[in-house]
């Protein structure tokens, strides 16, 4: 049923920003963990919905909704560093910093986009128009960023410069991604909105909007082009490259974005607590995993083998064989909305409401 081939590319750190790529492919290049042995756990100052990232060393980034980046040893979580952006977050809303090749973090917090040294020094910040989402880029230079009333935009990563933005003029939940062809994509109200990178400037070039409710999440981008739209409604939506529609496929309510492997698996979870497994090229529902008895808002991560991991509102983490069969199944004691990440050496870190921090190997 699953392809031979892994499920993810590497990229310059084992996990560099929000759901592993700017594809949000959602898909390490490394094997994940099988027993679901916890090898530690932290306590932050505030519910952990930020996602996790991961340095070239290893070094986990993670921040609290308290408003501090924690830079966690990944043998036992101690911290490193800490930075206090003095800016509490609140919500449901998952949102990870990015980790660059020459190892510069960059960390939403509030309207700012904050961008910090290896170790930790402030570098510079510069302030959007409102709410900062997971930044993205491709090849580690060029950053796109949104916000979370409609905009994209385009940081030159030296300065913190910014070199162009666009206005979509309609509220935001999602996070951009990006195909590094100068194609650039985000979600808002209940549309997918496309944009093109001309270099100073960019231009929509087109919007598809498939009236299924609003949406709450970012697109997944396939390695064909195919891009996905998630909604409150009853559709997983896809479509081509050109915005015309790919195909469409049943489920219920979603607060998980959706990701997609190198070999084109779309692998969606909703409020059923199932996860769905879509062929990106057919909308063809190749697998499905679950119900676990509870609502997942977490998004899902799998290795290079397709092994399946995600969160729950129950307060679960869990891993499943690509058969379909348990892995393991963790409590973690709080709801889990926050998007996991693998690490290069094999373990899942997940964060939970309660404030706790989890790598489980």
């Amino acid at each position: 049923m699953f392809p031979q081939a892994s499920a993810g590319v590497a990229t310059w750190t084992p996990w560099p920003s929000a759901l592993h790529d700017a594809r949000h492919s959602g898909a390490s290049a490394v094997s994940g963990p099988t027993r679901g042995t916890i090898r530690w756990q932290r306590r932050l100052e505030g519910a952990t919905t930020p996602g996790p990232v991961v340095g070239a060393d290893g070094t986990v980034f993670i921040a609290s909704n308290g408003g501090v980046l924690h830079a966690l040893d990944p043998a036992d979580g101690h911290d490193k560093w800490t930075y206090d952006t003095k800016t509490p977050v609140g919500g449901d809303l998952s949102i990870s910093p990015l980790v660059l090749r020459d190892g510069t973090i960059l960390l939403p917090s509030g309207e700012d986009l904050i961008a910090l040294s290896p170790t930790g020094r402030l570098l510079w910040t510069r302030a959007f128009s409102s709410r900062v989402t997971s930044p993205a880029s491709f090849d580690g230079t060029r950053v796109y960023v949104g916000t979370g009333d409609g905009t994209v935009s385009a940081v030159d990563t030296v300065a913190g410069h910014v070199v162009w933005t666009v206005d979509t003029g309609t509220t935001s939940y999602g996070s951009v991604v990006t195909d590094g062809r100068g194609r650039v994509y985000t979600t808002a109200d209940s549309s997918l909105i496309a944009l093109d990178d001309q270099g100073t400037s960019a231009r929509i070039a087109w919007r598809a909007d498939p009236h299924d409710d609003m949406t709450e999440v970012s697109a997944g981008l396939g390695p064909d082009g195919t891009v996905l739209l998630g909604t409150n409604g009853r559709a997983e939506w896809a479509y081509h490259p050109d915005g015309k529609p790919a195909w469409q496929a049943p489920r219920v309510i979603t607060y998980s974005s959706p990701v997609v492997t190198a070999s084109g698996l779309a692998y969606v979870a909703d409020h059923s607590g199932q996860v769905h497994v879509f062929d990106v090229h057919t909308g063809h529902e190749a697998a499905r995993y679950g119900p676990i008895g509870a609502q997942i808002w977490s998004s899902t991560v799998v290795d290079r083998s397709y092994h399946l991991y995600f969160g729950g509102e129950n307060g679960h983490a869990y891993g499943f064989n690509p058969d379909g069969t348990r892995l393991f199944d963790v409590d973690l004691g709080g709801k889990v909305d926050s998007y996991p990440a693998l690490t290069g050496d094999g373990a899942l870190v997940i964060g939970s409401r309660n404030g706790l921090v989890t790598a489980v190997g």
